[in-house]
């Protein structure tokens, strides 16, 4: 028998996830060859996650997918109600209208929608597609190996479900996408740790013709308690003719999966709906865990784990597919860094350094939040809840700068422009090539995403050599953005303000948007300022200067 053929590429990609498409998408954005891999034939007919924070949809603006998400979620906008009812035809025991989604333009230019994962996965394959990322539906992972060690290259097995033809890849890096199961990290021999499984779930996914049953309603969470339904949450699309009904059930008393047969699961969503006779078409039926678990490391030599494979979030808040999307944002313009020689392996290291913290911090938080819900928490764990903003865009990097002390999370109003956090948003007018050139109004973060950025204000024109200076001294690539040149700032607090900087201070600002580095003001001499800038890009990359 021959030798299957080898393919290349930098990094293989294993899940086709939200989690994983997204993680081939930012790759792409920053020129990095991606081979992704999934089992099945397509993406998720499940929604599972519903809820995005601007924070997620900040990222997906950096890599160009944000409007198609905005477009597919605009039927959603007034899903608004949350209730319990006995049935959607039954009585409604208690209901209250969310309030309009606040305005937060004063934090982000982005928005907080609700879309089913199920939606939102083939928006962000066909962005991830059309930047060229290498996507493999219908492709098993068959084994891997590092013959050269943990930190060598990866050399793959892959099979086409559909031929059986079997193909050999060899990637620089693997990153792990295939979710709270994860073979890949069970190869690595990764253990984890948390509460474990706290409850069984499964997902019943249906078709139905709602419209009636909701009677002009439309729910964001609608919680079923009757005779056969307790604690069950009934979801809908913005079509009202497709819908999820989540329930717990118990392997103790002898329940499995298997039991939600199509004639049982019928039964079960008639009971939601409250109509014996309605007309139920099961499309599927999905058990999953209820879980708090976060892997004891997200590195491993060569290859790295996101998204679930790393860490299972429990579902309150809806923290859990938006941490995953983070998780593969950190990771790619790091692995750009490395590949392009601007940085050293020890960058890599910081992958873990940065996201293992906010994960775990989540998961306390989701069940904190799990807690407050059912009625159990003691007052101090109510104060210790922080808001989901705070949660999805104020976390922070503390390990950037470890002598600041900071928070895991911060209000995200709070934001100054601290290394180690997010860059605050600032609304401005952005010129094409500088001063004079076209203009249309955005954020300051739409200049982050490609590259270092060097932020500086009207009088901090001399910062520009210093940052030439120092990319040309460093290898690193840096873009110069200035007030009053390629922006001009439109914020009532001002840029500088945000920034707690100087009209003459500067920021270094990372391709992922959160700060490296700032000056409140500019040194006196020209050297001072160049090494300054060369000292923080090597800081930022993990390098000697």
């Amino acid at each position: 028998m021959g030798k299957e053929p080898e393919e290349l590429t930098d990094v293989l990609i294993v899940g086709g996830g939200i989690t994983g498409l997204s993680c081939a998408l930012f790759l792409r954005h920053h020129g990095v060859r991606a081979v992704l891999v999934e089992r099945h034939a397509s993406t998720s007919i499940h929604p599972r996650a519903w809820g995005w924070y601007p924070r997620t949809l900040e990222v997906f603006r950096s890599a160009g997918a944000e409007e198609a998400v905005l477009e597919a979620a605009a039927g959603y906008a007034g899903h608004r109600r949350q209730a319990t009812v006995e049935s959607l035809r039954g009585k409604e025991l208690k209901a209250v209208m969310l309030p309009e989604p606040g305005d937060l333009s004063s934090l982000t230019p982005s928005r907080q929608i609700s879309l089913g994962q199920d939606r939102m996965e083939p928006l962000v394959r066909e962005a991830a597609d059309r930047a060229g990322a290498d996507l493999r539906f219908g492709t098993e992972l068959v084994s891997f190996e590092r013959p050269e060690g943990p930190g060598g290259p990866v050399v793959a097995t892959l099979k086409d479900r559909a031929t059986d033809e079997v193909r050999r890849l060899r990637a620089r890096w693997l990153v792990a996408a295939d979710g709270a199961r994860s073979p890949v990290r069970e190869v690595l021999g990764i253990g984890r740790t948390g509460r474990g499984t706290l409850q069984h779930q499964v997902s019943i996914l249906f078709r139905a013709d709602l419209e009636g049953p909701l009677d002009g309603r439309r729910f964001s969470i609608c919680q079923i308690e009757n005779e056969e339904l307790s604690g069950a949450v009934l979801g809908h699309d913005d079509t009202l003719g497709r819908g999820t009904l989540i329930l717990q059930y118990h392997p103790e008393e002898g329940v499995t999966p298997d039991d939600f047969t199509t004639e049982e699961s019928v039964r079960l969503v008639r009971s939601a709906i409250g109509d014996p006779a309605a007309d139920v078409e099961i499309i599927g039926v999905l058990p999953w865990e209820l879980a708090a678990l976060s892997a004891e490391r997200f590195r491993d030599g060569s290859a790295f784990l996101i998204g679930d494979s790393a860490h299972v979030v429990p579902p309150i808040g809806g923290y859990g597919a938006n941490t995953g999307v983070h998780d593969a944002h950190n990771l790619a313009w790091k692995l750009a860094a490395v590949l392009r020689g601007e940085a050293g392996e020890g960058l890599l290291d910081t992958y873990d350094a940065e996201r293992r913290p906010v994960a775990e911090a989540t998961i306390a938080q989701a069940q904190l939040r799990l807690m407050v819900r059912s009625g159990r928490a003691t007052e101090e764990q109510r104060k210790a809840t922080e808001e989901v903003l705070t949660v999805m865009l104020g976390h922070a990097y503390p390990s950037v700068a470890p002598e600041a002390g900071l928070p895991q999370f911060r209000e995200p109003e709070k934001l100054s422009g601290e290394p180690g956090t997010r860059a605050p948003h600032v609304p401005v007018l952005l010129r094409a090539g500088g001063e004079g050139g076209e203009e249309r109004s955005g954020s300051v973060l739409d200049v982050y995403g490609s590259s270092f950025v060097l932020l500086i204000g009207s009088d901090g024109t001399d910062w520009r050599a210093a940052a030439a200076e120092a990319s040309e001294r460093t290898g690193v690539r840096l873009v110069t953005a200035g007030f009053g040149t390629e922006l001009e700032d439109l914020s009532e607090r001002g840029w500088y303000e945000r920034y707690a900087v100087t009209a003459d201070g500067a920021v270094l600002v990372r391709p992922d948007g959160f700060v490296a580095w700032r000056s409140p003001g500019a040194p006196e001499r020209a050297q001072d300022r160049a090494r300054a800038v060369a000292e923080a890009l090597a800081t930022a990359v993990v390098r000697a200067g």
